[in-house]
């Protein structure tokens, strides 16, 4: 009896440490997936950001792969909770000709590392009625 006894408990206590194991995989396997998820969103926001009705150009109502400058410059002034929720803790900036146009920023209490990525993209100045070569620049404050 205390043989059939002894046999079960170490049988739980195999199970209960497979169990611990299966769990701690688990948890690593979940939070990779969500850095990965992250990082993907991350390198998204680059091809979104030009897309965006509030900074894409259109003429005549039709839509072209740029960025309208005039655009830009309204919606630096521009920052709002809903613009929080869609880019998070990031700082975005348009590069043309040396001159910086501070899209959004908005960095978190306390962040580890910044994480850069960089892309030229096409910009309209309508003003002068002319295309510009500018740099399109988003920081990724990571916590």
């Amino acid at each position: 009896m205390q043989e059939s006894i002894f046999v079960v408990f170490i049988f739980f206590i195999i199970l209960m440490i497979g169990m611990i194991v299966f769990y701690q995989l688990e948890v690593r396997s979940i939070s990779n997936i969500k850095s990965e998820s992250e990082e993907n969103a991350f390198y998204h926001m680059i091809s979104y950001i030009p897309s965006m009705p509030e900074l894409q150009c259109s003429r005549l109502g039709i839509q072209e792969e740029c960025i309208d400058l005039t655009k830009a410059y309204a919606f630096e002034n521009l920052q709002s909770a809903y613009y929080r929720e869609v880019f998070g803790g990031k700082k975005i900036i348009l590069n043309i000709d040396g001159e910086e146009i501070l899209l959004y920023d908005w960095n978190p209490e306390n962040f580890n590392g910044v994480r850069k990525i960089n892309s030229p993209v096409s910009v309209f100045d309508s003003r002068e009625n002319k295309y510009l070569i500018g740099v399109l620049e988003v920081n990724m404050y990571e916590e």
